[in-house]
């Protein structure tokens, strides 16, 4: 037996804090910031694949530049980027601007587990545990981008 999440529990994945956004397909945009450059760009071309324009970032000062030039709707930050101090760069992130209507989504880790009420106190609007089905992260952009509303 191990501790690993059943697929569909929410431990694996949830979305807290539903918004929707009703933009035109060439103009959704989604950043994601991984410490993992193979599994951000693999993100990245299974995104623009479901016809969510994706970009990848490896590290907070790409994070920060991305944000602020190319304003993101989406971001799905792994928990590691900038280090787990007290989560200051979603917090950042929330400061900024464009933040009103962006969705934040945690990429957390599976071990050691990160509290989801300290994932939520941080800002953040969801989260996704390592590893995660692409599915489950495609359906949360298909939610938010409200698809089945924009032809």
């Amino acid at each position: 037996m191990n501790k690993r999440a059943y697929e569909s529990s929410t431990a694996q994945c949830a979305l807290w804090n539903r918004r929707q956004l009703r933009v035109e397909r060439e103009a959704r945009r989604v950043l994601v910031a991984s410490t993992e450059r193979a599994l951000g760009e693999s993100l990245v071309k299974l995104f623009d694949l479901k016809g969510f324009p994706a970009r990848f970032v490896a590290d907070v000062s790409s994070l920060r530049q991305g944000v602020s030039e190319w304003h993101p709707h989406v971001l799905f930050i792994d928990t590691r980027i900038g280090g787990c101090a007290h989560y200051a760069l979603v917090r950042e992130l929330r400061a900024h601007p464009d933040d009103a209507t962006r969705l934040v989504v945690a990429m957390s880790g599976f071990l050691p587990e990160e509290p989801l009420a300290v994932l939520k106190e941080a800002g953040y609007d969801g989260h996704c545990r390592r590893p995660c089905p692409v599915w489950q992260m495609t359906d949360i952009l298909d939610e938010y981008f409200a698809c089945h509303l924009v032809r």
